[in-house]
């Protein structure tokens, strides 16, 4: 899962619900203002508990960095 795609597919689908909240309020309706604002929520709290697994799973694993030094020592030379 990749945040980034993650990212730009949930605020599509937000946009889409917001353009939807804002067509029902033109002629509001109710019910359907009332369900868009809903699954605007739930979008919310789905990519809090989505970014607090990222962080999680981020600070879990150290990373992967090996640092190799390739110089040959050569005798009787310093390295400053």
């Amino acid at each position: 899962m990749d945040p980034l795609s993650t990212a730009l597919k949930e605020i599509i689908e937000t946009k889409e619900l917001l353009d939807s909240l804002i067509t029902s309020s033109e002629t509001f309706d109710y019910l359907k203002a009332r369900a868009a604002l809903k699954e605007l929520n739930r979008k919310a709290r789905d990519l809090v508990r989505l970014r607090a697994k990222f962080e999680s799973l981020q600070r879990s694993s150290p990373p992967n960095i090996h640092v190799l030094d390739f110089k040959v020592a050569r005798p009787g030379v310093r390295d400053t």
